[in-house]
Formats: structure tokens, C-alpha cells, sequence
């Protein structure tokens, strides 16, 4: 198998994937399709069903294979990022392709084929797929190499959210209650296994998407993110003292979290002034001239420790548009110059939104809360029209009429706002 993408790779650029119409008609798709034969149907009932989702999703594929090579190789480069960070990132990869030349390849060919079935559960859809079809079962692998690849591919956002705000190190609940992880994890040096792939995996996924702009400072804050997880894990199977450091790791990670909505973990540290407390003093200046009711006349660390306090509970899904939005009134991809004002619409959310999830989790007061955004339009399809009908009261509307359900057999909640009250 790794021959065959090897030699297939070698002779496509990533100029062609980018600019490449109709990429799933292409000889080199069927190409690659022949190399793993059992997504051949898959692939063409996502076609079926929303052809421009699998073309992204194929797009993706391809890219993130040509990473992988280039970086395997030595002849990776990037824009932003120092030859010093590269050569720790191909290190990384290495050191888990020297363990199992397969498993990193079928990761990428295998991790986003549940994006046709419902784009934002897609990690769990895709992991479904290959357990339910059986779709390891070519490939020379242990049980427990196969085990490892199907978490890695139902986890695979939570290293990447995490350092985004998305998501909080208390997202490893999710984890810990679910049976197949802790069998997983009892397998001896699985838990640094498991961290460690996934750490190599985000990297070549981030970097599998052409407007993708990391810089040397990833490195750094991956490796913290890895670093606690692997903590965290370690004190299995004591599952309340592992969520107790989860919940405080998020806790001290929460300025981060919300300036995520600034894009702090992309642009902090690229110029002089962008250090973390300026990103975390345009939160707080957001707050003090708001004019609202609920913000105006207390100060930052009463916001955190009065109305955000269960927010480590909350994991956003999909959001960064909505949040950038709220914060900015437009979805940007750039980094704060020193005027740049923040609203206070987005700590007005997260303050409505954890104090909803406070009033309604009582008889489950330790539950994950998945966060989902219904109706909300693509990031690249968000006009002015929609931003402008996101004033304080709809904010409040979408918050306090949003439904909620809770899943017994993972014991967490999925909340859904619906944002087809503000298109309509």
C-alpha cells in the first residue's frame, strides 16, 4: 500500500490539488481509489448525495497525503513556519511511521469519509464506517493497532479544538466514557501512543487545507495540549480525580479559550504586540463600556468566577465563524492590529450560554455539553444581512429556546441553537 501512494504522490503537486476541477473525475482519484477499494461505494454515495462536500473532502485527502510525503521525505516547506519547527514535526512523524508504517496512511484516507452522512459529527460517522463495514480488515494490523485507528479517527479534532477554544481538556470526558477508548488505554504505552499519533495526525491535517497559516509557536502550544492529555489519561482508571485535572486544566486555560475567537492561537507571538495579555486585555476591555445590564457594572474576574464558571463543560462545535463573528462583526483570518476593538457580544454569549447550561444540568452536574449550531451558513457564505440580525436580543432568543438532549449511554448533553430564527 505505501508503495503504491508513494509512487502515485510523487508525480502530483499540490498546485494541481488545489486548482483541480472536479478532482473525484480525476485518473488519480481512481487511482487512489484502487489502493483502498473498500471506499469505493462509500465514495460514490457521497457523491450522490452532495458532490460539493465530497469534492472537499477528497480535495482534502489528497493534500494531506502530499503533506505527509513531503514531510517523510525532508522536501516539506511552508511560509510561516521555520525549518527548525519543520524538522520537529518531521521528527514526530517519523518516530510514529518507524512504529507502523501503515497506520498514519490509513488515517488519512479513512478520517473524513463520514463527512457526507452529517458534517459536523463527522469524527463520529467516519469511525463508524469503519467499524460497522469492517474496513481495517485488509490491512496487516493487531486488534489493538486497529483499535487505536478507529479512536484516533472518532477523536481526531480534539488536540486541534482544544488549542482553538472549541474545545476544553474537560472534552476528554467523552473518552473516559467510552468503553472501547478505556480498553484501549489499558493496553500498555497505548495512552502516549494514542496522544502522540494524534498530535502527528493534526499537523498534517491542518496543513492538508490550502489557506492554512501555522507558525513556529504551534509547536510549542501542541506540545503542552499533549503533554496534558497524556496527564490526564494517566490517572485512569481514577475517572474522577482525571476529570478533576481536566476541569482545572481548562479552567487556567480559559482566557486562551475565549480570545480563540480572536485567533490568538494562530497569530500570538507573530509580531511584537501580540502577546497573549494583549489578546486577553481586549477581552476585558470588550466588557467595560458594553452598556449592558448584566456586564457593565462588574469586573473581569467576576465574569469569570460568577458566569463562566461552568463553561469548562461546553464544547463548541464548528463555532470559530459564529465566535469571530460576535466578536468582530465579520469572519476574519488575520491578526489584531493594536486599534482593533472587540464587541461585547462575545462574552455576552459564553456568559448566556454557561449560565443556560448551569440552570439546566442540576441533576447532572459533572455532564459534557456538546454545542451544535443549527441552520448557521458556511463560513464563506455569511453576509451582512445575517451578521447584522445578531444583536443582543437574538442572541439571547437563540440561547434561552435552544433544545437540548441528553444521551444516556454516553452520559452527556448535545444542545443545539437554532440559527434559522435569525436567517428567517
Amino acid at each position: 500500500m505505501l508503495d503504491s501512494l508513494s509512487k502515485l504522490f510523487k508525480n502530483i503537486e499540490l498546485s494541481w490539488i488545489d486548482s483541480v476541477v472536479d478532482i473525484d473525475s480525476s485518473d488519480e482519484f481512481f487511482d487512489l481509489i484502487s489502493i483502498f477499494p473498500n471506499l469505493e461505494r462509500i465514495f460514490q454515495d457521497a457523491r450522490e448525495k452532495n458532490r460539493d462536500e465530497i469534492q472537499r473532502t477528497i480535495r482534502h485527502i489528497f493534500r494531506s497525503y502530499k503533506i505527509f510525503f513531503l514531510i517523510k521525505s525532508g522536501k516539506f516547506s511552508h511560509e510561516t513556519l521555520s525549518q527548525g519547527s519543520i524538522n520537529k514535526i518531521r521528527e514526530k512523524v517519523l518516530n510514529q511511521h518507524s512504529q507502523n508504517q501503515l497506520i498514519i496512511p490509513i488515517i488519512l484516507m479513512y478520517h473524513d469519509i463520514g463527512r457526507y452522512i452529517d458534517n459536523k459529527k463527522h469524527p463520529y460517522h467516519s469511525y463508524h464506517l469503519i467499524s460497522s463495514m469492517r474496513l481495517l480488515e485488509p490491512f496487516e494490523l493487531s486488534d489493538i493497532e486497529k483499535l487505536l485507528i478507529r479512536k484516533i479517527v472518532h477523536y481526531h479534532l480534539l488536540i486541534a479544538t482544544v488549542y482553538t477554544g472549541e474545545s476544553t481538556f474537560y472534552g476528554i470526558y467523552s473518552l473516559l466514557n467510552d468503553p472501547e477508548f478505556i480498553k484501549l488505554i489499558s493496553n500498555e504505552n497505548a495512552i502516549d501512543r494514542f496522544i502522540d499519533l494524534l498530535e502527528v495526525f493534526t499537523y498534517i491535517d491542518i496543513l492538508g487545507y490550502y489557506y492554512t497559516k501555522i507558525f513556529d509557536h504551534y509547536i510549542k502550544y501542541y506540545d503542552e495540549i499533549s503533554s496534558k492529555l497524556k496527564i490526564i489519561l494517566s490517572i485512569w482508571p481514577d475517572k474522577e480525580l482525571a476529570l478533576k485535572k481536566a476541569k482545572l486544566y481548562s479552567q487556567e486555560w480559559l482566557e486562551w479559550r475565549l480570545a480563540g475567537a480572536l485567533r490568538i492561537f494562530q497569530f500570538v507571538e507573530t509580531k511584537p504586540h501580540l502577546t497573549k495579555e494583549f489578546y486577553y486585555n481586549k477581552l476585558k476591555d470588550s466588557i467595560k463600556e458594553s452598556g449592558n445590564q448584566i456586564l457593565s457594572e462588574i469586573n473581569w474576574d467576576s465574569i469569570k468566577d460568577q458566569f463562566l464558571i461552568h463553561s469548562y463543560k461546553i464544547q463548541m462545535r464548528y463555532s470559530l465563524a459564529l465566535l469571530m463573528i460576535l466578536a468582530f462583526g465579520s469572519f476574519q483570518r488575520m491578526g489584531l492590529k493594536i486599534n482593533t476593538g472587540v464587541s461585547y457580544k462575545l462574552i455576552l454569549f459564553w456568559t448566556l450560554l454557561s449560565k443556560e447550561i448551569e440552570s439546566r444540568s442540576k441533576n447532572n452536574p459533572n455532564s459534557l455539553w456538546n454545542v451544535f449550531l443549527e441552520g448557521m451558513p458556511h463560513w464563506s457564505k455569511i453576509d451582512k444581512s445575517f451578521i447584522n440580525k445578531l444583536n443582543e436580543d437574538i442572541i439571547k432568543s437563540l440561547i434561552h429556546e435552544s433544545k437540548h438532549v441528553f444521551d444516556k449511554d454516553k452520559e452527556e448533553f448535545n444542545l443545539y441553537l437554532d440559527f434559522n430564527q435569525v436567517i428567517n
